[in-house]
């Protein structure tokens, strides 16, 4: 099966094969390490922990050891002291702004000892809170952890698994809702999250049914313990539909890695395995009665992978403009499967690309994507069992261009995760979904990076955010990083969806005219054939209703009385903006839904 892809691939990418040459620069940048324990490696961070633009690394240990943390220096690393005290067997690794404050604050989760959460307290310094904040006095077997808001209230909420028993029985997951005031509640039971049926690994928060509700999907270690996707009922509850999405693999898993390889909208999974062969979940899209579905795709495509694979992770390795995969491989030795590269091939396949790397036949579990020399190509950290180095795998310099951009929430989480991004560049669509744990015990940069090929201008760019809020910006210029606020696209005014219970920033535009508090109220909402509109009578001089594609599906005068009748429907289900506008230039909008 690999000779073929191979053959085929040289074929087709010979040229494209010459550019990708990637070099183990661990080393000459400065990192020496190696993870010593025998318990499948330890999370790798490829964040930039002190917000200085470049993105450092952060790794970990084994029990008695430090964590170890590298600031970049510019393109290089420097060794710097513990940030924390911890010296448990460390497995994930998490930077997150858990409280909102513009800072990064430290969660570590670990193998027999105290998951902790660390608060930034001051520049680089850091105040154990893990019990101050609610979290377990007691010690867990935690592999994988994640951040994501799971009830979209603008505070980051914490999922992680313990492995208590090498069997299902005792396993679980523990759901902790962020408050909002530094301390968390658990809420597992509440919201059915516990997934006591298997041997967990890792999660990862995606939203897999296009609904903006972040849905859990977890990897389940040995045969007989199937993995589990819960869907997020927008309810502050989660139902399990393993077995209705098709999504329920009854393999070896250990990666949840997300992406949608094949630029349809649809977020897919691919979950590693042992030598049996490697699955990818392709997503299909709802079926008659409204149920998403997955169709198991990975030996057509070309990734099934027969190695021992642990760590994965979709990244465009050569700005392209889609989503190309990457598999640590645990075994040793010049006669075994490694570690490998797969190109997309932009046809809904991959083909194994021999793209440097030597040297990498080592132990490898974990793995994490970011760009420490800042020159716009994805560049690869593995962290790799004693007595084997850890290696940083650097890209070589390309043709194609790219563009970043760095996320700030406004009603959304400070850093804006589980926010998605649309990209549309040269004919092309692409999309990302922004994350705080990923793959087997990864973090990946925080930094949204899109391969545009040719492209010089990013012709769209759209931005769903966590809140519902949608900013759309055009003709961004390619090869630099863009901020983006929420609310940027819209002069401040920030509409979230009605079913998160956020409340709209509107900001009157006055152009040196007397402010006026425009009175505008839209019921009931949710509605099924007629939305009632008041106004303050004879203030606005016409109303818009329109989609959150920006489309106006609707206008019209207001009534002079100030109430409105509007006939909705002719309208499919959905989220609405209506919006008044007064012969003095002012508007005001307000979301509503229609069921």
């Amino acid at each position: 099966m690999r000779g073929s892809l191979l053959l085929a691939a040289l074929l087709t990418s010979a040229g494209l094969w010459a550019q990708l040459n990637y070099q183990d620069v661990a080393e000459a940048k400065g990192i020496d390490h190696w993870y010593i324990s025998s318990l499948l490696g330890g999370g790798v961070s490829f964040y930039d922990f002190n917000q200085d633009g470049w993105d450092d690394i952060t790794l970990a240990t084994a029990f008695g050891d430090p964590i170890e943390f590298y600031q970049n220096m510019g393109g290089h690393f420097e060794k710097i002291p513990p940030l924390v005290d911890t010296e448990d067997e460390t497995k994930q690794i998490l930077w997150v702004d858990f409280d909102n404050d513009g800072d990064l604050d430290l969660f570590v989760a670990t193998w027999d000892g105290l998951n902790r959460l660390y608060e930034q307290t001051g520049e680089m310094e850091f105040t154990d809170i893990t019990l101050a904040a609610g979290l377990p006095s007691f010690n867990t077997r935690t592999y994988g952890a994640n951040f994501g808001d799971y009830d979209r209230d603008g505070w980051l909420d914490l999922y992680f698994g313990d492995r208590i028993a090498f069997s299902p029985i005792d396993n679980r997951h523990y759901l902790f809702r962020n408050n909002g005031n530094k301390t968390f509640t658990d809420v597992t039971l509440a919201t059915a999250t516990q997934d006591t049926s298997g041997l967990q690994f890792c999660s990862g928060f995606f939203d897999y049914n296009q609904d903006d509700w972040p849905d859990i999907y977890t990897a389940h270690d040995r045969v007989g313990n199937p993995n589990v996707l819960l869907e997020n009922q927008a309810d502050g509850t989660f139902r399990d539909v393993s077995a209705a999405a098709n999504a329920d693999l009854e393999i070896e898993a250990m990666s949840v890695t997300v992406g949608d390889y094949d630029r349809d909208g649809l977020f897919d999974v691919f979950c590693s395995n042992v030598p049996l062969g490697s699955k990818l979940l392709h997503n299909e899209g709802p079926d008659s009665t409204g149920q998403y579905q997955f169709a198991e795709v990975a030996e057509e495509s070309g990734v099934a992978y027969y190695g021992f694979g642990w760590g994965a992770i979709f990244f465009d390795a050569d700005n392209d403009a889609d989503q190309d995969l990457y598999i640590s491989c645990s075994t040793v030795g010049s006669d075994v499967v490694p570690s490998e590269l797969f190109l997309n091939e932009a046809d809904g396949t991959f083909s194994y690309a021999n793209a440097g790397f030597v040297g990498d036949t080592v132990q490898s579990h974990n793995n994490a994507v970011g760009d420490f020399n800042a020159d716009g190509y994805p560049d690869i950290m593995v962290i790799n069992l004693y007595p084997f180095k850890s290696h940083l795998w650097v890209s070589p310099p390309q043709d194609n261009n790219w563009v970043k951009f760095d996320l700030e929430g406004v009603l959304s989480n400070r850093d804006g995760v589980g926010a998605r991004l649309e990209c549309y560049a040269n004919g092309q669509f692409q999309q990302l979904y922004t994350q705080c744990g990923n793959g087997f015990m990864g973090q990946n940069t925080g930094v949204v990076t899109f391969g545009l090929g040719e492209a010089e201008i990013v012709d769209s760019l759209v931005v769903h955010w966590p809140s519902g809020h949608i900013d759309r910006l055009y003709e961004l210029p390619a090869n630099m990083q863009h901020s983006l606020l929420e609310g940027g696209s819209t002069e401040g005014d920030i509409i979230p969806d009605p079913q998160t219970g956020l409340e709209p920033i509107i900001i009157t535009q006055t152009d040196d005219i007397s402010p006026i508090e425009l009175k505008l109220q839209a019921y009931p909402s949710p509605t099924k054939d007629w939305l009632q509109m008041i106004t303050e009578p004879g203030e606005a001089e016409r109303y818009q209703i329109t989609n959150t594609k920006g489309q106006l599906l609707l206008q019209g005068q207001p009534a002079a009385s100030g109430q409105t009748m509007l006939d909705v429907r002719a309208l499919p289900t959905g989220l609405y903006y209506l919006t008044i506008y007064t012969t003095k230039g002012q508007q005001k909008s307000t979301s509503w839904y229609k069921d």
